[in-house]
């Protein structure tokens, strides 16, 4: 079952899968409520030099990448093992909507620098609403929200000729990095819990770590990935 297909195989409910693109991102999050002086930009390379022409400063990391055999069941492991090293405070929700990862990796993203971001409308509503609850209610009320859904859409059609079915088989993944309290997290609806990759004081930087870490470890199959960053920007 592909991991961007949620927990559960029997879904009800499906949502278009996302073409991976600020473009696209950036739509979603302008539909939700967030201000203009948040946006996702792509990160062309690992090099420090070029690192340095990413807006600064950086809030979260977008990470997609094919789905490997055997790479969920990884980091399935890896998120286990350091189940007790995970803050209370790492905002975490199940993905139980099939196709919509990368949506949920904005959540994610968002969700985890809810104190410096400039989060209103639809999605501070809905924060509100679901902070404190569970994951797996957190994904409950992510079901029955008509404004979620409807600022997913409003991205799923954007910059995309052809548009998947709801329900196509994808073979790729979503997932997000931030840090909290001081900790590195890779935090993935379709893992039980986040993974605590330690200390990072620097999410850019700490996160091409684990980034460049994870595609080596896949460096043998074909390989299609990107890398996405949700920055803090100068208004027109």
């Amino acid at each position: 079952m592909s991991a961007c297909e949620g927990k559960n195989k029997k879904n009800k409910i499906y949502w278009v899968p996302l073409e991976s693109s600020p473009q696209v991102m950036n739509k979603i999050i302008e539909h939700m409520g967030v201000g203009a002086s948040v946006k996702f930009d792509d990160v062309y390379s690992f090099d420090d030099e070029l690192l340095d022409m990413v807006a600064q400063p950086v809030h979260a990391l977008v990470f997609l990448f094919p789905e490997v055999e055997g790479t969920n069941m990884e980091r399935e492991r890896e998120a286990q093992s350091s189940k007790a090293k995970v803050s209370p405070n790492v905002w975490h929700m199940r993905q139980t909507i099939g196709n919509a990862c990368g949506t949920m990796a904005i959540f994610h993203a968002l969700g985890n620098n809810q104190k410096t971001l400039p989060i209103g409308g639809n999605v501070a509503a809905f924060f509100g609403k679901v902070n404190g609850l569970s994951p797996e209610e957190k994904a409950k009320e992510l079901e029955q929200s008509k404004e979620m859904e409807e600022a997913h859409r409003s991205g799923a059609s954007e910059d995309q000729s052809t548009a998947p079915e709801a329900d196509a088989d994808v073979d790729y993944h979503y997932v997000a990095l931030a840090i909290v309290d001081g900790d590195l997290y890779e935090i993935d609806g379709g893992l039980s819990v986040p993974i605590n990759h330690g200390p990072a004081t620097d999410v850019l930087r700490d996160g091409v770590r684990v980034v460049k870490r994870r595609i080596a470890a896949m460096e043998d199959k074909n390989i299609g990935f990107s890398l996405i960053a949700l920055s803090s920007v100068a208004e027109d």
